[in-house]
């Protein structure tokens, strides 16, 4: 009984931490969770690590969303911009414009 029972914790656990990263790669954690006020280390607390940096001049920040779709973000000391492009950078959301 009390393996099942730690067998069924273990899988519960494993189960949720799952859901947990994958949650974070879709459009509507981003539009969710994203605030302009963000610093870097927030952003990558919540979001993780981009999965590139393909800014010069800026940083911008890409993470590749479960749908093939892109959140770019441009930071250098704040948020200047946050895009929901597709592969071919076709803008499909402006979440953040900061002048």
């Amino acid at each position: 009984m009390k393996k099942l029972i730690f067998l069924l914790l273990v899988a519960g656990f494993l189960f949720a931490c799952s859901n947990n990263d994958e949650s974070k790669r879709t459009f509507e954690y981003f539009e969710k969770n994203l605030k302009a006020e963000m610093t870097y280390e927030k952003i990558e607390n919540v979001f993780g690590e981009p999965d590139r940096n393909i800014g010069s001049g800026i940083n911008i920040y890409v993470y590749d969303l479960d749908d093939g779709t892109e959140i770019w973000i441009g930071y250098v000391d704040k948020i200047y911009y946050v895009y929901h492009q597709d592969k071919d950078e076709t803008l499909l959301h402006e979440l953040i414009k900061n002048e």
